[in-house]
């Protein structure tokens, strides 16, 4: 009578001992898993498994269930199909020795319901955090649109009468002693007026619509080089340098003279930041990055100070162009320009940094074309 139930019961059902050894299976299961009953009488339950699932923590622990217990576990049909299966163990006893009654579920289309539905949740999360970038960025650019027509604008008005004033005053201080009354306040017209002339070149530089000239370059060359041209900076402040080269990466093609004023404006802030004494590091190795959902292959530079650092409040305004923390001692367009010209070779600058901890700036330049 037992047996008939157990067979008349539209649920493939098992009854194994505590160590899993089966001792009983009906036909529902046959028809379920393929397997005929003598195979399964000469099986244990966790040889049913997928190998991935043998060492479950259910299988060490079969004698200790008290009360049913529901798994989900992956299982092997005859014709090695997987399936996951929601797993019911019962226990029970019988002459004094425990057995399990278990029943088999096929859950495998919730199972990939519910893996669809955490992928189509990440991707959501993922494209959510690119409009959110793109947004930022169509921002940035509606900026950089507007100084472009405000620089070709005024280059031309201001620019020359600058020169002319910077001509006249270099000749007045060439005619008149530095003894003269005059000469510390022309001096300071000199040095005001240069600077204006060096707002307009990076107004300039910010507006450039010119592409880049792409050549085959080696970036560790080229980056040795720029550190070169700041050593009596460095060495002014105290700076120690440290080079963290893991990887040698290939020849890319980009545009020398831009990188390497990209490479300066970094490392002068990086020395700026630090004036007294600290620590330089650059760092070069090679990285497997996804941007906007396209996964490549990138030299990543990194250029890292132990100066004064950004504050949280000030960290996502870096790229502003006229956005500075140095006062009058700069006009706020450098990493503006930095950015502009590392977008222009499909790569990307990122600033990471906290105030008193310093300052890491990374440099993404992709290897594909």
């Amino acid at each position: 009578m037992f047996k008939t139930m157990m067979e008349g019961v539209p649920l493939p059902l098992i009854i194994a001992d505590s160590n899993g050894r089966i001792s009983f299976a009906n036909k529902w299961l046959e028809e379920f898993m393929g397997y005929t009953h003598r195979e399964f009488l000469k099986s244990n339950l966790r040889d049913l498994c997928a190998s991935y699932e043998q060492n479950r923590y259910i299988f060490s622990c079969l004698p200790d269930i008290e009360r049913t217990t529901e798994v989900d576990i992956d299982f092997y049909r005859k014709n090695d199909d997987i399936f996951t299966a929601s797993v019911s163990f019962t226990p029970f006893h019988y002459q004094q020795a425990q057995y399990l009654f278990i029943i088999f579920r096929d859950v495998t289309s919730r199972r990939i319901r519910e893996v669809k539905t955490r992928e189509d949740e990440e991707r959501y999360r993922r494209l959510l955090a690119e409009r959110n970038m793109l947004q930022d960025q169509l921002h940035r650019s509606s900026k950089v649109a507007f100084m472009g027509e405000l620089a070709a604008g005024i280059a031309h008005e201001i620019n020359n009468p600058l020169g002319i004033i910077l001509g006249f005053v270099q000749d007045i201080l060439d005619e008149i002693s530095s003894d003269d009354p005059l000469f510390e306040s022309i001096r300071i017209i000199e040095k005001e007026t240069a600077r204006c002339v060096d707002v307009v070149k990076d107004l300039l530089d910010f507006a450039r619509l010119k592409p880049p000239e792409s050549i085959s370059v080696n970036i560790v060359e080229l980056l040795e080089g720029s550190v070169a041209l700041m050593i009596p900076g460095i060495k002014k402040n105290k700076i120690s340098i440290k080079k963290k080269f893991k990887e040698k990466p290939p020849t890319i093609k980009l545009d020398p003279q831009l990188i390497q004023q990209v490479f300066l404006n970094v490392i002068i802030n990086a020395v700026q930041s630090m004036p007294d004494t600290g620590l330089l590091t650059f760092g070069v190795n090679l990285v497997h990055k996804a941007w906007l959902q396209e996964p490549g292959d990138w030299i990543r530079i990194t250029i890292s100070d132990t100066g004064t650092g950004i504050s949280e409040k000030n960290i996502h305004r870096v790229f502003d162009p006229f956005f500075t923390t140095k006062g009058s001692k700069g006009t706020g367009l450098g990493l503006s320009v930095c950015q502009r010209i590392m977008e222009d070779h499909c790569g990307r600058i990122e600033i990471e940094s906290q105030k008193g901890a310093g300052t890491i700036c990374s440099l993404y330049f992709p290897i594909k074309d």
